[in-house]
């Protein structure tokens, strides 16, 4: 099993970010404990002050429900800060643990006439990844008057769009299939626009282009393809994605590139 080790460490940045404003509101806030009880079906509010756990607290009138609600972000955040801490260090420390034991990085130190006398138990993602883009499969023809558009890695693909997303991927350095045929249940085989190989999990997702769905039988069509998939569970934002466009609302470069680099960077 491989850790996704990345998410882990923007975990770990986003509970830096959130820790600071968390510690500064603590040691802005008012001092003291909410304590909250009910009293023939009224809520009451109280003060307790630090130090002294077996005191009922202050009871709190009306015109202090700010104070109430200041107390009770202030515990609120004391539980937050604590959890948040303690999340952080057991992260730093399973990527510690994690980058240490590397199962790849044993056979990489390994000395280049030892490696050839041995099997490794995991190959590289660098290796992993080369092996996975030399993978041949049958191709698919084009009508021989359709335009040509022939990617950066020197493909022909059937769109401007498509190899917009193509030379996208490869300048982000996303392994790609273009058009790999995909059998699905009832031995039906598909070609998504893009198989995606998702790292570092290994995993295998689909980007498809639906580039005319102002008209109603390419988007019948799209909707068809869609169900298709989530019958043999392909579900959208998990293993299968896709972009659009109209002949009014062309392809949206930018959001393509947050978009890739989101899911794939």
């Amino acid at each position: 099993m491989r850790l996704n080790i990345n998410a882990f460490k923007r975990e770990e940045i986003v509970l830096s970010k959130i820790l600071k404003p968390i510690r500064e509101r603590i040691a802005k806030a008012p001092k003291g404990f909410l304590r909250i009880s009910k009293r023939n079906n009224r809520i009451e509010y109280y003060c307790k002050e630090e130090g002294r756990p077996g005191q009922n607290g202050r009871y709190l009138r009306k015109n202090e429900i700010e104070l109430a609600k200041q107390l009770a972000q202030r515990d609120y955040d004391i539980q937050i800060l604590k959890a948040a801490e303690t999340r952080k260090k057991a992260i730093e420390h399973l990527v510690k643990v994690y980058e240490q034991t590397d199962l790849g990085e044993i056979y990489r130190k390994t000395n280049q006439y030892r490696k050839a006398l041995i099997t490794p138990v995991e190959i590289s993602d660098e290796e992993y990844i080369r092996r996975w883009q030399e993978v041949d499969y049958p191709r698919m023809g084009f009508d021989e008057n359709a335009p040509e558009y022939i990617t950066e890695r020197g493909e022909r693909v059937r769109s401007k769009s498509e190899k917009i997303i193509a030379d996208k991927l490869n300048s982000l350095g996303i392994p790609y299939r273009y058009e790999y045929p995909l059998v699905l249940n009832g031995n039906i085989t598909r070609r998504p626009d893009f198989m995606i190989l998702k790292m570092p999990e290994r995993k295998e997702v689909y980007l498809e282009h639906l580039g005319m769905l102002d008209k109603p039988d390419y988007l019948e069509d799209a909707v068809y393809k869609w169900n298709l998939y989530e019958k043999n569970g392909l579900y959208l934002g998990e293993t299968f994605f896709f972009t659009h466009e109209t002949s009014k609302y062309p392809l949206n470069t930018r959001a393509l590139d947050e978009m890739l680099r989101k899911l794939f960077g």
